[in-house]
């Protein structure tokens, strides 16, 4: 397994709420900075769908279901 740990990251879901609303998480010790492609409120399931020097992407969980 020769994957770096922010690599590990997609996939992963998480909630917003009012500890990472301003745009920051942390996972395994590491803060991150996220970004979202549209807008996001208390509540809200993302899932983080890229990795890159600045920050995750994160992505709407109900946006990513397709039926």
């Amino acid at each position: 397994m020769n994957q770096s740990l922010d690599a590990r990251l997609l996939g992963r879901h998480f909630i917003i709420d009012q500890t990472n609303e301003q745009g920051t998480i942390s996972f395994f010790g590491i803060f991150y900075h996220f970004v979202a492609n549209e807008p996001l409120t208390l509540g809200d399931e993302v899932v983080i769908t890229a990795v890159t020097t600045e920050h995750l992407r994160v992505t709407k969980a109900e946006s990513l279901l397709k039926f």
